[in-house]
């Protein structure tokens, strides 16, 4: 099974919904954890997905070869 490649706004969206959790007062240290380590892997995923955006548009910005 392929996963789904998910756009900017989404991986933000979703990045902005674990940083609300780790806010909650009610949060145990274990749920804490998995919240901080999912966080990371979506600051991860943003990331990538910037650099190819740039490299894209880094490729886009070359000038044509006759």
């Amino acid at each position: 099974m392929t996963k789904a490649t998910k756009t900017y706004r989404e991986l933000m969206e979703a990045l902005d919904t674990v940083m609300q959790e780790l806010q909650a007062d009610n949060l145990d240290v274990d749920a804490a954890i998995t919240h901080y380590e999912k966080g990371i892997a979506l600051t991860k995923e943003i990331e990538t997905y910037l650099t190819k955006a740039e490299n894209k548009l880094t490729e886009l910005r070359k000038p044509v070869s006759d």
